[in-house]
């Protein structure tokens, strides 16, 4: 079977299952098997592949077929320019979304100190996208979920800014209310949720 063959086939099981752009979903799954960019995938679709290729294929075929988020089956999601991990432990990262980022450096654009808060920060897409462009604040994260924690911290280190966020496990702004009663008397703080799919402990 080669790739014009595979991604046919995806497109047709796609397509009787009602669900959008089948042809984009189809290019980005294979190209996750074949760890090439769609680019590649669309201009060698005379390519043959392998068996164990086609049948790494058809299983995530599969998946989407059942339902799952396709950002769940290639384990990432773009998000404000950037690509962050996520699993079932946290929620996608939606592009309304982005427009919180946008507030927060318009908040901090006069280079005011403040503490920034994410609550909830699942996969930390908020928080570290905001460390990665503002220098002059703290920037602190809650989630109840420990197994979010996780991903948040891997993400963290993926953008290079693990040393500059704290994150915390707690429900809500419980793990940082006495720092912030002792040590952002007069600071701003903005807050911001985001979200974890569980209260794992």
């Amino acid at each position: 079977m080669t790739i014009s063959q595979s991604l046919k086939f995806a497109v047709d099981k796609l397509t009787a299952k009602k669900i959008n752009l089948p042809h984009l979903e189809a290019e980005i799954l294979l190209s996750e098997i074949l760890k090439k960019p769609r680019e590649f995938i669309l201009a060698h679709g005379e390519r043959a592949l392998t068996k164990p290729q086609i049948t790494d294929y058809k299983l995530l075929i599969k998946k989407r077929l059942k339902g799952m988020p396709i950002a769940y089956i290639t384990g990432e999601k773009e998000f404000y320019g950037l690509k962050f991990k996520v699993n079932k432990n946290v929620l996608i990262p939606r592009p309304e979304t982005e427009l919180m980022v946008e507030e927060a450096l318009k908040l901090t654009a006069d280079g005011t100190p403040a503490a920034i808060i994410d609550v909830g920060t699942g996969s930390g897409c908020v928080i570290i996208t905001l460390a990665k462009q503002i220098a002059n604040c703290e920037f602190l994260a809650t989630d109840i979920s420990a197994k979010a924690l996780a991903v948040a911290g891997q993400n963290a280190k993926l953008h290079g800014v693990a040393k500059k966020i704290k994150f915390l496990k707690g429900d809500l702004l419980e793990p940082i209310a006495k720092i912030l009663d002792s040590r952002f008397p007069g600071e701003i703080c903005f807050a911001f949720h985001g979200a974890s799919r569980g209260n794992d402990k």
